[in-house]
């Protein structure tokens, strides 16, 4: 790693995690960006695994001091999300690199296309208040195990799901979604980090450049969520994402 390397990557995960803490997606840009540096497709989302952490564990902590907070429905999808990540991390490294560097640039462009298909997602709040019936745990906790799974394979969008989950299953509002998916987020990253460091999987000098720099955009975006121009957020989200979609389609 040298320093323009360090660098960008730094900028890159400040900038992403801004959004990304609000409204998922930040490996969108993260993991084809490691690739274009130079690391294989498995050490890319490792490391991506490892580093984005920081969005979770620097906006939990910047939710929680404004009481948004409501930690046994977090840890309700968050346990779930714990298996799921290493169950996806396992499944991820037996897939060769060329196969899964094609299967990063399908996600790359299906997300893209789902962000530009709704043009409030991330934007306008949503929900109304409802106490979640049992039934409602059960469908979350299973709907997060499989978005678990899907974030230890690859994760870009992770966040994206997890709201979704939050907002239709348990009715919660935008921000509140953001706020509590937070432990889930830490917990797919720990157990899917923890998986591909095992294997050998991570860059450590990337992820910890990333990781300071999630944190201190996830920490800075949760602190003036209500503040924060999601929409210009968005544009610059999907203009970065579809340059890196094209480059990676080039190069598979």
């Amino acid at each position: 790693m040298d320093l323009t390397q360090a660098i960008i990557i730094f900028g890159a995960s400040m900038i992403c995690s801004a959004f990304g803490t609000l409204v998922g997606g930040s490996s969108l840009i993260t993991i084809p960006l490691l690739i274009l540096m130079g690391l294989p497709p498995h050490t890319a989302i490792g490391t991506d695994r490892l580093g984005t952490s920081g969005i979770a564990l620097a906006g939990l902590y910047s939710f929680h001091r404004q009481g948004m907070m409501r930690y046994g429905l977090a840890f309700v999808v968050g346990i779930p999300c714990l298996v799921g990540g290493f169950i996806g991390a396992n499944l991820a490294l037996q897939v060769s690199p060329e196969l899964l560097k094609r299967f990063i640039v399908a996600l790359t462009v299906t997300f893209l296309a789902v962000v530009i298909a709704n043009p409030r997602l991330g934007v306008v709040a949503m929900g109304t208040e409802h106490r979640p019936t049992a039934g409602r745990y059960v469908l979350g906790a299973f709907l997060s195990l499989l978005s678990g799974i899907y974030g230890g394979f690859y994760g870009a969008g992770m966040g994206t799901l997890m709201s979704y989950i939050m907002i239709l299953v348990f009715h919660q509002t935008f921000l509140e979604s953001a706020a509590n998916t937070k432990v889930a987020g830490i917990m797919m990253s720990v157990t899917s980090a923890a998986t591909y460091a095992y294997h050998g999987a991570i860059h450590l000098p990337l992820a910890l450049v990333m990781f300071a720099g999630s944190c201190i955009g996830s920490y800075a975006s949760a602190q003036y969520s209500d503040r924060i121009g999601n929409v210009w957020i968005k544009r610059i989200f999907v203009g970065v994402a579809l340059v890196m979609a094209i480059k990676l389609f080039m190069d598979a």
